[in-house]
């Protein structure tokens, strides 16, 4: 037997509706122990590697170094991560999927017929959002704060140290293909980015921000826009962000808040956002109180093959 006591992610109503019997779910649970989550987002996101199609199917990807080479485990083993598509159906803005991650965790329904064993504590979850890569950045006002602290992100920051024009090509716009080595820590995003063969390797720069991508919410979104009174507003310091208004957005049990500038954002594209580590699997039960067997032999055969490096998972009715 291995031990249950892991991180689960909360099974709460979510922007892609509730878990469903028979299904099997990756987490990435939350824990007071744990790391911040902006640890784990990249930003500048990334692009797709060309001609990789995820759109609704999750499949497991073999990490590689910049070298080419497999990324090996402590174990001498291949590592693989799980590439997740997160629709736009079901989240429409980005943020939407990485506030409700803040609130309850990560949990990702699988196909069971992905070969789970071969998931183990050094993998990851990929994520993608189809509007994560803002390409039309460079015409747009830096955001107001950047939680990463990315240099140049926020408007201070850029105002400071603002780039040549000739040196503002972004690192990630689409104009180069790349695949990334991910992180074998857990409080580590993206160890390093490499070319795909035949691309051209730019020095990294700025790039677009991933926090700008709540201003690009529009106001129409919010299920509620808050109403601040002359005195409130006056003893506010009086930052651009101010003058902006308070929205909340609700996306199934999360409520958040934006402040919407108003600018266009017709140059979003798919983008890889976050690399969540993976606390285990969640196995979801039907009406007879039977799982997906399939899924749940493979998670057996798994930990009987790798032991302490494999994942654990539980049973549960929701």
């Amino acid at each position: 037997m291995f031990d249950q006591d892991f991180p689960k992610a909360d099974p709460v109503p979510r922007g892609c509706g509730e878990r469903e019997p028979g299904g099997v779910y990756a987490e990435c649970g939350l824990s007071s122990r744990g790391r911040p989550l902006e640890e784990f987002l990249i930003d500048p996101p990334l692009p797709l590697p060309e001609g990789l199609d995820i759109v609704n199917k999750p499949q497991l990807w073999q990490r590689t170094r910049v070298s080419g080479e497999p990324a090996l485990d402590e174990e001498e083993l291949p590592i693989y991560d799980l590439l997740l598509w997160i629709g736009a159906e079901h989240y429409p803005f980005c943020p939407d999927y990485i506030e409700e991650v803040k609130r309850f965790g990560a949990s990702r329904r699988l196909n069971p017929n992905l070969d789970l064993s071969l998931l183990t504590h050094a993998s990851r979850m990929i994520l993608v959002h189809p509007h994560a890569l803002n390409l039309r950045w460079q015409e747009q006002r830096p955001p107001e704060t950047c939680k990463k602290a990315a240099p140049g992100h926020d408007g201070m920051a850029a105002e400071k140290d603002e780039p040549e024009s000739g040196e503002r090509a972004a690192q990630c716009t689409g104009e180069t293909s790349i695949t990334s080595s991910l992180a074998r820590q857990a409080a580590v995003e993206v160890e390093t980015i490499s070319a795909m063969p035949g691309a051209q390797v730019k020095p990294p720069q700025t790039g677009p921000c991933l926090f700008k991508l709540w201003e690009l919410i529009p106001q129409e979104a919010a299920a509620m826009v808050v109403e601040i009174s002359d005195e409130e507003a006056s003893q506010q310091q009086p930052t651009y962000a101010a003058s902006l208004p308070l929205c909340l957005r609700a996306i199934g049990s999360t409520i958040y808040q934006y402040r919407p500038t108003g600018e266009a954002a017709d140059g979003l594209a798919p983008g890889i956002f976050a690399t969540l580590p993976i606390t285990g699997f969640a196995l979801i039960r039907d009406l007879y109180g039977s799982v997906n067997e399939r899924a749940k032999e493979r998670l057996v055969a798994g930990q009987a093959a790798r032991g302490s490096y494999a994942l654990p998972h539980y049973e549960t009715d929701k």
